[in-house]
């Protein structure tokens, strides 16, 4: 397989070719995936610990009512 990149030019196997393209592939998305990953896991922990208080409002107020 002809391959030209920023000037360069050369003759490469198709597999030899396709190992850097996926690593790069790799390189480029994994930093994006994580910091998404990280937002969507802050806005659940935000979410978890609203309803854990809510709860506990709830089972105060419903405490104070039985008396």
């Amino acid at each position: 397989m002809d391959v030209s990149y920023f000037g360069a030019h050369g003759h490469v196997p198709l597999r030899v070719a396709l190992l850097p393209a996926a690593v790069a592939g790799i390189l480029l998305t994994a930093p994006a995936g994580s910091a998404q990953i990280m937002q969507v896991r802050a806005t659940a922990r935000k979410h978890r610990r609203a309803h854990h208080r809510a709860v506990k409002a709830e089972a105060k107020d419903s405490s104070k009512a039985r008396r």
